[in-house]
């Protein structure tokens, strides 16, 4: 059966019927003492002990003199802010003075340009143009030559600049990187003391910006947004050598306001207007359809969803494309010909353009996040494997602050919890964990170092302190479970369903689609005995039902089936044998109720699953209730179908 795509994982923990899953390919265990010797085993200790050196690092940064002293000052700062201005206060107290960036960028063009006698222009990108700097940002400059010039004037044109601002009493500290993919040059403006990074052999980054800053001046609450996550990102050290890029997080960024249908994917966006093609690549885009998004959606609404968002997402299986405008299967989208016509049509035009065949999108990262119009090209590239682990640590605290009416009924406090308390929680995270691995860890493997893959994934139910706030506790409201088709899946599909299925002209997705709807229906009403009353449908997209069950037929199943007998036939035996010895049993009497949804998205790619409890169940989605419980184990057996 397919592999998921998105899903929320809860907690590790020994209780009964709660698996304990492997922090690095999300295997599942009945014990943490199983799961703890399957990652020393199989994935050995490298990605959780660098885990573990960055949040000892992160403790000693933001236990330093300076970071006290900052947080103390935004402190004072947000006590000061008057109703409904907290956020402000936050973005101006970290934002550089843009007037001032822009100063320098005028003096540094008329510098290079008068030097240069009229041969470049001089163009800035990044962080000046969307608007998004930080008092640390650079100034990004990109020098094209005037007219058409020979190939031989770029390396020209870089040892000039490099000899003008190295004698130039307007520039410090210059120094060049040469050998990089993008050779650029560095150095330091005297006057305002900003850095500035010099790029003269890639122009594509000047459009990239171009799009971004014009999206952010589209709605306030979009900028905010971006301004906001990019300083939460870097306090956190999210962006950072062997993390994430700020472009990186801007396209994360745009992808979830996709989602969410508040900016239309990339691909509409150029339908609309004339193409514009660099070395092969579209640029172009129009911002007029982009709707207008609803009053009644704060920026602290558009946080919350980025952030419960991206902690539900598996990246290792997941494409996060601006282009498609969502998250798809990469390998069925990337890792088959054809899966990705627009990707292949781009990589023919690059190739015709610069006469060498471009490189493929790197699949084989951490993180795969395409390039809004590069689609060649994974921003996210440099995301190492303990960098994500701190990265969905990062967004699951995150979600749960944003998802407590208390904590954000008191801006102040959760701002404040978010760039600095949040850090605290991680590290408070991890010590309970470590304590928790030695006690799992038999004795002849305590001699070896203690491996807990990341710290556990907490709650939304679970007590978490948050400062000196004090404690909060926010119900779960939802459990999510998001599938996409295998390769195997569609290769199934075309050789035995299409053959016999093709009168209605619906493509292989739609047959995966209803394949699968099928099948889960199958499991609840057959294999789990389940009482189905139908509440919603849109047929083949959306059903939602009413689920119910007096006694326990989900757990202790094997799947483990004999010669000649099929998967479904092993767990309808059980089944029949689980009526007879439970029904009626106290030791197996639970009250199940609540809802069991499905909604598939337009192209029949993916199909979200849903669970809900009845209204007024706080307690419904506890850890150990029933219906969290038989939602496990409906994900583990869907996994072993």
């Amino acid at each position: 059966m397919p592999a998921s795509a998105s899903e929320s994982t809860s907690p590790p923990g020994d209780g009964d019927g709660n698996l304990v899953l492997c922090m690095v390919c999300a295997a599942p265990f009945q014990s943490m003492q199983d799961c703890l010797a399957h990652e020393l085993l199989k994935h050995a200790s490298k990605p959780q002990k660098q885990l573990r050196q960055r949040l000892n690092a992160i403790t000693k940064i933001f236990n330093s003199a300076q970071s006290q002293s900052e947080r103390h000052e935004l402190q004072e700062a947000l006590e000061k802010s008057k109703p409904g201005g907290h956020l402000h206060t936050v973005l101006n107290f970290f934002a550089i003075d843009l007037e001032k960036m822009k100063t320098c960028f005028g003096h540094v063009r008329n510098c290079i340009e008068k030097e240069m006698k009229g041969k470049v222009r001089v163009f800035p990108f990044g962080s000046l143009v969307t608007g998004l700097a930080l008092k640390e940002s650079d100034i990004d400059l990109f020098l094209e030559p005037n007219g058409n010039q020979p190939p031989l004037f770029h390396k020209q044109l870089y040892n000039k600049t490099t000899h003008f601002l190295r004698r130039s009493k307007c520039f410090a500290d210059v120094f060049t990187i040469r050998h990089a993919s993008v050779p650029i040059i560095r150095c330091k403006h005297q006057l305002t003391g900003l850095n500035i990074d010099i790029n003269m052999s890639k122009p594509n980054g000047t459009y990239n910006s171009r799009f971004v800053g014009e999206l952010m001046l589209r709605n306030e609450r979009i900028r905010e947004l971006s301004m906001f996550l990019k300083i939460w990102a870097k306090k956190l050290k999210l962006i950072s050598h062997g993390g994430m890029t700020s472009y990186c997080l801007i396209s994360l960024i745009i992808v979830n306001l996709q989602v969410n249908r508040i900016v239309p994917s990339i691909k509409q966006l150029q339908s609309l207007c004339p193409p514009v093609i660099l070395s092969g690549v579209n640029f172009a885009y129009s911002l007029d359809l982009t709707p207008p998004i609803t009053e009644r959606l704060t920026t602290l609404d558009l946080l919350k969803n980025f952030f419960i968002y991206y902690s539900t997402v598996n990246f290792d299986k997941s494409l996060l494309s601006p282009f498609l405008g969502g998250c798809v299967d990469k390998e069925t989208t990337l890792g088959i010909p054809g899966g990705f016509p627009e990707y292949d049509e781009q990589q023919k035009l690059v190739h015709d353009a610069t006469g060498a065949p471009p490189d493929a999108f790197q699949l084989d990262r951490a993180m795969c996040v395409q390039d809004p119009f590069e689609l060649n090209r994974n921003v996210a590239k440099s995301v190492s494997i303990s960098n994500l682990f701190y990265f969905r640590q990062c967004l699951v605290l995150a979600a749960q602050a944003c998802s407590d009416q208390e904590l954000t009924s008191q801006p102040e406090k959760v701002y404040d919890y978010l760039l600095f308390g949040l850090a605290d929680k991680l590290v408070a995270d991890k010590i309970v964990a470590d304590k928790r691995s030695e006690k799992a860890i038999p004795r002849k493997q305590q001699k070896m170092e203690n491996v807990d893959g990341q710290p556990p994934v907490v709650e939304k139910t679970q007590e978490t302190k948050v400062g000196e706030v004090g404690v909060y506790r926010a119900p779960l409201l939802e459990r999510s479970h998001v599938i996409t088709p295998t390769t195997n899946d569609l290769k199934c599909l075309r050789s035995v369903v299409l053959a016999n299925k093709t009168e209605n002209g619906q493509g292989i997705y739609y047959y995966w689609l209803v394949c699968y709807v099928d099948t889960i229906k199958d499991v609840l009403t057959q294999l789990y005995a389940l009482k189905v009353e139908l509440k919603e449908s849109e047929e083949p997209k959306h059903y939602k039902w009413l689920i119910s069950i007096s006694y326990d037929t989900w757990t202790g199943r094997t799947f483990q089936r004999g010669a000649g007998q099929s998967f479904f036939a092993h767990q309808l035996q059980q089944t029949i044998e689980f009526t007879k010895t439970r029904m009626g049993n106290p030791q197996y009497a639970v009250n199940l109720r609540g809802y069991f949804s499905l909604q598939a998205s337009e192209d029949y790619k993916e199909l979200r699953l849903d669970v809900q409890p009845l209204q007024g169940d706080d307690l419904g989605l506890q850890r150990n209730s029933p219906l969290t419980r038989l939602f496990k184990a409906f994900k583990n057996l869907l996994g072993n179908y």
